[in-house]
């Protein structure tokens, strides 16, 4: 399913009118819960279902993608208690995007 209009505009890195929610989910959800809204998380919990996110959330080095202030509030809502990744163990850990979901200007070299 691609994105709705209203939540491609967190997308404003990628070609987010190419995001689509089964093939992309490793870039939406980390995206949705770091930068979204409550219409926007309302969104991604609908599409995605409470386990599949809280799966997501549980994986080693996944929370440490989002930001600090995120990641506690996640975590304390899905997994029960707030954390921190310490940014000296990979804290805001680089997310891995599909090729097909860059622009056509990023450079080569770094894909």
């Amino acid at each position: 399913m691609m994105l709705p209009d209203a939540i491609q505009r967190l997308f404003y890195r990628y070609h987010a009118d190419r995001l689509d929610s089964d093939r992309h989910a490793a870039i939406i959800i980390p995206t949705v819960l770091s930068d979204g809204d409550i219409e926007d998380w309302a969104w991604l919990f609908q599409v995605y279902g409470w386990d599949a996110v809280r799966t997501w959330m549980a994986e080693p080095g996944h929370a440490a993608t989002l930001p600090p202030p995120m990641e506690r509030l996640w975590s304390a809502i899905l997994l029960g208690t707030p954390k921190e990744t310490p940014r000296w163990m990979g804290g805001n850990a680089r997310r891995t995007v599909p090729e097909d979901a860059l622009p056509t200007w990023f450079p080569k070299e770094l894909r």
